[in-house]
């Protein structure tokens, strides 16, 4: 879950729309968004996202906005898990997990994660710790994850340590792969829509307008990747240039 502000919608209130989706992260395909009221923000409104969706069994992620008590249990009592990550908003919370994980060091980690990405290093290391006695409704694990990149030549570029908290009992690597996964609301939905879409300078604003415009740019999406695609520029480039293609790709769409 992840919330999104529609930048130039506001039609002179002063006000920009903000929208709330949610994303799987195994297609990344948005299947709900709502419309978050102009008084309030995203952390109300996550009944009315979740609501119409079947989530027993999933796994719910969201960023350090949202790890409340009240959605813990809402998450737990439809039979989801969460993992959640937790910063200073929530300074109680995040002082009792960072009391009960282990000090950072390479023998106290319980997995680190190395990739190359352009030439840079990335190494993703977690710390984790039992919840117990942590008061929060259904939390089995806490953890800590940090972030070092490295340059080429080895020296390290930027450091980023993020603490959280999960119902699952999954492996250190699984709870990894979740929190890193979350993100691709950003790049996978949000990236694409003011870049490739450009939705941030669509001016979009009477009414509900704002709000159909991303249903709709979601949808394209979502038929792009549940067509097999992961390159969304060449597609539609393609299609724009052939429209005869559509129907081929509406119907891979749908296999």
């Amino acid at each position: 879950m992840d919330g999104k502000t529609v930048r130039h919608s506001s039609g002179g209130t002063g006000v920009d729309v903000q929208l709330f989706s949610a994303m799987r992260h195994d297609t990344a395909v948005v299947i709900a968004q709502v419309q978050v009221p102009a008084d309030t923000t995203e952390v109300t409104q996550i009944k009315a996202l979740l609501d119409p969706i079947d989530i027993t069994g999933m796994v719910i992620t969201a960023d350090a906005a949202h790890p409340s008590s009240d959605t813990a249990a809402y998450l737990r009592q439809r039979g989801a898990d969460y993992v959640f990550t937790v910063k200073g908003n929530r300074p109680t919370l995040l002082a009792a997990i960072t009391d009960r994980l282990p000090t950072a060091t390479a023998a106290t980690s319980a997995d680190t994660d190395t990739e190359r990405r352009s030439g840079y290093q990335v190494t993703r290391t977690i710390w984790i710790a039992p919840a117990a006695g942590i008061g929060f409704p259904g939390a089995a694990v806490v953890f800590r994850i940090r972030r070092d990149v490295y340059a080429p030549d080895g020296q390290r570029v930027s450091k980023q340590v993020v603490h959280g908290i999960t119902s699952l009992t999954s492996t250190a690597a699984e709870i990894a792969a979740h929190v890193r996964t979350h993100w691709w609301i950003e790049n996978k939905i949000h990236w694409v829509r003011d870049v490739l879409f450009g939705e941030d300078t669509h001016h979009a604003w009477l009414g509900s307008v704002a709000h159909a415009m991303a249903a709709l740019r979601n949808l394209a999406i979502a038929l792009i990747r549940l067509a097999g695609h992961s390159r969304i520029k060449q597609i539609m480039e393609r299609h724009h240039a052939d429209k005869m293609l559509i129907p081929a790709l509406l119907n891979a769409s749908r296999s």
